[in-house]
């Protein structure tokens, strides 16, 4: 019998680097990516909605279960910015997966400036809703454990990294 899939679930705020450390354990490990903004931007295109109480866990939710029944590691993206994007960790674990948590970071300033030069296709977000996003996200990590905290500012510490993708395997 296969070991549970093992999730990583990455938070951080908008702009703070959360891509940049998924393509790692991509490049790195072979980790399969759930693109969360892809899978929202494709519901907005149907015009769906997020739910009121839940936001976008469930579609989201449901996509990492599907690649997770595939693939043995599994990351996707999460500011922390709202209780669902808490949840989605928390329900994943009772679920069986083994879920490791990692908290990316930079500087408003840096987060706001990389937003400003993005050209991938995200999910929109104002200037504003940037701030919100970084402060309460930040406020959120602030009282949470982590298997490896990245600040992304400068030269990232990818040795961190590597300690996580250990504890993967």
């Amino acid at each position: 019998m296969r070991p549970p899939p093992s999730v990583v679930v990455i938070y951080g705020p908008k702009g703070a680097g959360k891509s940049w450390v998924a393509d790692e354990l991509r490049r790195r490990a072979g980790v399969v990516h759930v693109d969360a903004d892809r899978v929202v931007l494709d519901l907005l295109d149907r015009g769906q909605g997020p739910d009121p109480r839940l936001g976008w866990l469930e579609p989201v939710e449901t996509e990492v279960r599907r690649v997770a029944d595939d693939h043995a590691l599994v990351s996707v993206e999460a500011t922390g910015a709202w209780d669902s994007d808490w949840l989605l960790a928390d329900r994943l674990a009772a679920a069986g997966y083994r879920v490791l948590r990692i908290w990316v970071t930079a500087p408003l300033e840096v987060t706001l400036d990389r937003l400003a030069r993005r050209l991938s296709r995200k999910v929109p977000i104002t200037a504003d809703e940037a701030r919100w996003i970084h402060d309460e996200a930040t406020r959120r990590a602030s009282a949470r454990s982590f298997a490896a905290v990245i600040e992304t500012s400068g030269l990232p510490d990818t040795s961190r990294l590597d300690r996580l993708l250990e504890s993967l395997r």
